[in-house]
């Protein structure tokens, strides 16, 4: 029993000896060998980005979550549950997600592997609660899906405001304030 203990590793060592060196590349002190199809982590362009979420829905580890704290939304990458997969990218709207080429992730502290992009949000005229973010606004706008007046309401005053339109009586004057 105690034999075979000292004879496996030795077994094993013989055929590392015979067997060489298996790699071509010494790639800590070179660069790495990577295919054209590798994929890394994500880079997302916090100037394109305007944090309809989209990204964060698809995401299968949940390695993108968007936080809504005040007035702002906070869209944060944590690159230590990300598993480089590129739905994210692919499924963004504005193609604000690219995915790398990195790889290297190593971090002393975990706060380092986190990214945020802030993105401020725009105020229902009507109940002053926050509700979209001011970029995402901004493009609905240039759709033109929703008419000015009721752009910059949250959707619970918008649908309150439709569902008194819907119960006016004819020749009654509805205004909205």
């Amino acid at each position: 029993m105690q034999l075979s203990r000292v004879i496996k590793p030795v077994k094993l060592l013989l055929i590392a000896l015979k067997t060489g060196r298996v790699s071509r590349e010494k790639y800590p002190l070179g660069p790495p060998l990577i295919t054209d199809s590798f994929r890394g982590a994500i880079s997302i362009d916090p100037v394109k980005c305007r944090g309809c979420g989209a990204c964060v829905l698809i995401c299968p580890p949940n390695a993108l979550t968007l936080r809504f704290e005040g007035e702002k939304a906070i869209l944060e990458y944590f690159k230590g549950r990300c598993i480089f997969c590129g739905m994210c990218a692919d499924v963004c709207p504005v193609q604000a997600i690219t995915v790398t080429r990195e790889f290297e992730l190593a971090a002393v502290e975990v706060e380092d592997l986190k990214e945020e992009i802030v993105h401020v949000m725009s105020k229902c005229i009507m109940c002053g609660r926050p509700f979209e973010t001011i970029t995402q606004l901004k493009y609905v706008k240039e759709l033109k899906l929703i008419t000015e007046k009721y752009m910059n309401m949250c959707p619970e005053c918008r649908s309150k405001r439709v569902a008194k339109l819907f119960a006016m009586k004819p020749g009654e004057i509805f205004e909205i304030k």
